[in-house]
């Protein structure tokens, strides 16, 4: 189990309560998620630290407290490449629970929620960028002749064909969903690293 250790964490943290955000929104980090108390009890630590670290750090509210039912915007520095982080709050009694492995990369918020002994969380994932170019594969492994460029604004994509066919489709992301209502293949899901999409009918899409 991790020690409490007062030291400095690897990664920048900055603390956002009831809407307002300390670091402007061009800032913004792959890892940044909000923090939402459902827990029933008002929060007086929060430690957040990548999955292989030996302690937890500080405590980085400080000495703010999370009430139940607020919430609290958790900023990375930009820098941070980690993907998998461990979370641990306590009560004022200093009453702790722990979840580990939570991949940052892809949660967008996170709830808590504690009842009849049981630590509960429940997760809505970021919506993935899949702005880029990307080069099919079929199920066998072997390279299609099929090149696609997606293009982005907030969750409405548009998939052109760059070579291979003569092919487009509108589309959008939901979480780590993609969906192309034009083509036959319309379900498509981003992987964790958010380098492939694996296609329904097992075409995988590799960005370049």
């Amino acid at each position: 189990m991790k020690q409490i250790k007062k030291n400095l964490l690897a990664v920048v943290l900055t603390i956002s309560i009831l809407g307002f955000s300390a670091i402007a929104a061009n800032a913004q980090s792959a890892q940044d998620f909000t923090l939402v108390n459902k827990t029933g009890v008002e929060i007086y630590a929060l430690y957040v630290t990548p999955q292989d670290a030996d302690n937890w750090g500080d405590d980085i509210l400080g000495v703010d407290t999370l009430p139940v039912d607020k919430e609290v915007d958790i900023k990375f520095s930009r820098k941070e490449k980690a993907e998998f982080w461990d979370l641990r709050i306590e009560d004022s009694k200093g009453n702790f629970i722990e979840w580990e492995n939570l991949n940052l990369l892809a949660i967008d918020s996170l709830t808590l929620f504690y009842k009849n002994g049981k630590a509960t969380a429940t997760v809505v994932e970021k919506d993935w960028d899949v702005a880029g170019t990307w080069v099919g594969y079929y199920d066998d492994g072997s390279k299609s002749p099929f090149v696609w460029q997606i293009t982005q604004k907030g969750t409405t994509i548009s998939i052109k064909a760059l070579a291979g066919k003569t092919a487009t489709s509108r589309g959008s992301v939901q979480g780590s969903k993609v969906f192309a209502q034009d083509f036959a293949t319309k379900n498509g899901t981003v992987t964790d690293d958010g380098m492939e999409i694996h296609w329904s009918d097992g075409v995988v899409w590799r960005r370049q």
